[in-house]
């Protein structure tokens, strides 16, 4: 059973992955999937209840929170996917939200190093939601990563915290408004949302001062970084291979094996040159 938070781009591979997986298994399928409305998705928990499946997988259930555990299915195993830990699961998959990051700001750092010799301006790290322990973590392995390459690079990074796109656009242009236009400035976002808000607040004008990277490269940004040069690249989640982890670890879960509590998907850091390693990218305009 597949609980989707609904049709975001990330949401959806994931769940067209699972969907893949469990069919090539052999499995039956329930599908339930409410959006990120945390109402349907213990409605969806309560009618798993009923249907006596054998084991579940919930996708990013909203704010369901704990309550999901009291609905669902008591005996049959759950495999969380990109979502909080919840005391009744058998065990969890994601991403290594600090490595993500960690890979986003070491790549951003590293440009910076060799082409300024770290002697930019500031650093802006757009973040989402405060209270997002991943979008926190994130953070910090950006600014991890950033400072492997520019140890001494001064002042704090500034920080925007931007839970959506428009925000980050909002937040991104009041940034741009307050600095002088020859500004260097270098941008990391927690993810890909964040950092096409940015984007499109970049105006042509300051476009060679910006330098970008990112988490995610989902299909949103894909053509991005192959279109814009300032763009430098992505910390790649790959949310369509999370079934080929999930799906496996479950049937091994009812199968009565042991199962590791984490389980992260690998992430890389791609650019314009390295996506065609992963994605077809053929109907992206070129820069």
């Amino acid at each position: 059973m597949v609980v989707s938070s609904g049709s975001d781009p990330f949401s959806a591979a994931v769940a067209e992955s699972v969907v893949d997986q469990v069919q090539a298994a052999g499995a039956e399928l329930i599908r339930c999937d409410p959006g990120a409305n945390a109402s349907l998705a213990l409605e969806c928990a309560r009618r798993l209840a009923t249907q006596h499946v054998d084991g579940w997988i919930s996708l990013q259930p909203g704010q369901a929170g704990e309550a999901l555990c009291a609905a669902g299915p008591r005996d049959a195993p759950l495999i969380t996917v990109a979502a909080a830990s919840l005391s009744c699961q058998r065990a969890q998959v994601g991403a290594d939200d600090r490595l993500a990051g960690y890979l986003a700001g070491q790549a951003l750092g590293r440009s910076a190093r060799l082409g300024t010799g770290c002697q930019h301006d500031v650093l802006v790290v757009i973040t989402g939601d405060p209270a997002d322990p991943m979008s926190a973590r994130r953070t910090e392995g950006i600014k991890g990563g950033f400072a492997t390459e520019c140890p001494a690079s001064g002042a704090d990074p500034v920080l925007l915290d931007a839970g959506t796109q428009d925000r980050a656009f909002e937040a991104f242009t009041n940034e741009l408004t307050a600095l002088p236009d020859d500004t260097e400035i270098l941008v990391a976002a927690v993810d890909d949302g964040t950092a096409l808000g940015a984007a499109a607040a970049v105006p042509a004008a300051r476009a060679d001062r910006i330098t970008l990277a990112a988490v995610g490269a989902d299909q949103r940004a894909r053509c991005r970084i192959v279109a814009e040069p300032w763009w430098i690249g992505d910390a790649a989640l790959f949310p369509d291979r999370y079934g080929e982890v999930a799906v496996p670890a479950l049937l091994d879960a009812i199968a009565g094996k042991d199962v590791p509590a984490d389980m992260y998907v690998e992430t890389t850091f791609v650019t314009a040159d390295t996506l065609t390693a992963f994605y077809d990218v053929s109907d992206c305009p070129a820069r």
